[in-house]
């Protein structure tokens, strides 16, 4: 597929991501690392919690997404990264084998005002366990290469 530029891109357009099952020991060694809050890494200690169990760490949930975004978007445009989340929610929790499903919509474009070789586009990543609950939601500002004179239009 050819590089899309921000021209390409709808207002409006849904991108279906797909999915990823959240893996016990994935999630394990991710809190043991960066998030050892008990609840994500130390199973006895979160066993007697509100939760029952491990939940997964936002922020492992969060890269866990990222990928499928990279992967199912972003990979195939000429982005140039993000001004950071406007936006994020962590509403439910993930629990070890949970299937989440992770949907990309476009809210909005807004044209450089100083600069003709960029647009920005507010997306919406939105993710939802089995039972169709939202897992996390985040709102971004991406900064997305205009297409060269030279290219095909």
């Amino acid at each position: 597929m050819s590089q899309r530029y921000y021209e390409d891109i709808p207002v409006g357009d849904v991108r279906d991501l797909g999915t990823y099952t959240a893996d016990r020991a994935e999630l394990l060694a991710f809190a043991e690392r960066y998030d050892p809050q008990p609840i994500h890494a130390d199973p006895d200690v979160a066993a007697e919690t509100m939760y029952g169990g491990v939940i997964a760490s936002g922020w492992h949930t969060a890269g866990s997404c990222m990928r499928l975004l990279v992967d199912g978007f972003l990979a195939e445009t000429a982005t140039l990264g993000s001004f950071g989340l406007e936006e994020l929610r962590w509403k439910t929790p993930v629990y070890p084998g949970d299937t989440i499903h992770v949907v990309a919509r476009i809210l909005e474009k807004t044209e450089s005002t100083s600069r003709d070789d960029r647009g920005y586009i507010t997306t919406e990543v939105e993710a939802t366990n089995e039972a169709d609950d939202e897992v996390i939601y985040w709102r971004a500002t991406n900064i997305f290469l205009t297409k060269p004179t030279d290219a095909p239009r």
